[in-house]
């Protein structure tokens, strides 16, 4: 694999490489890791539905339509796939009988931290030949961005 050049009309600065080759390898390692996603027996889309709900918590189907970037009844049909495989459980909104929250079940999360198991390993094994000072500063690096990128949502 090699990280293609930047495409016409772009800046040629430091940051621009950097995003590329950043925004290339990423694409890279999670196609790569997606392997592991197979083995949970999800479509990439319940997947996503169902980590949204582990890591983020319980939301509403518009919240969950609006941070898939997919519509309501596409995320209720998911919803309502995962709550048959015993994934998630789905009951009314106090705040508005009209809709529904949906929250992800310990069975659940336990598919979820299985299949994130699977991804880390394959994304270590990628990382197996860098040198511990090389380690250091990716985590430093990747800290740097999330900070950053932390900040710039609470703006």
């Amino acid at each position: 694999m090699s990280i293609p050049p930047l495409p016409d009309g772009v800046e040629n600065s430091r940051r621009m490489r950097a995003a590329n080759a950043l925004h290339s390898l990423a694409i890279h390692i999670l196609r790569r890791a997606r392997a592991a996603d197979r083995d949970t027996g999800l479509t990439r889309e319940r997947l996503s539905l169902l980590s949204v709900l582990v890591y983020a918590g319980p939301r509403t189907i518009s919240a969950l339509a609006a941070i898939e970037d997919v519509s309501a009844p596409a995320i209720s049909r998911n919803a309502k796939a995962l709550e048959g495989l015993g994934l998630v459980r789905r009951s009314k909104f106090k705040e508005d009988a009209r809709e529904v929250i949906v929250a992800a079940t310990a069975k659940g999360r336990r598919l979820v931290e299985t299949g994130r198991r699977g991804r880390l390993a394959l994304v270590a094994a990628d990382l197996a030949a860098l040198s511990p000072a090389d380690l250091e500063t990716l985590e430093m690096i990747a800290g740097r961005i999330e900070q950053r990128r932390d900040s710039m949502e609470k703006s």
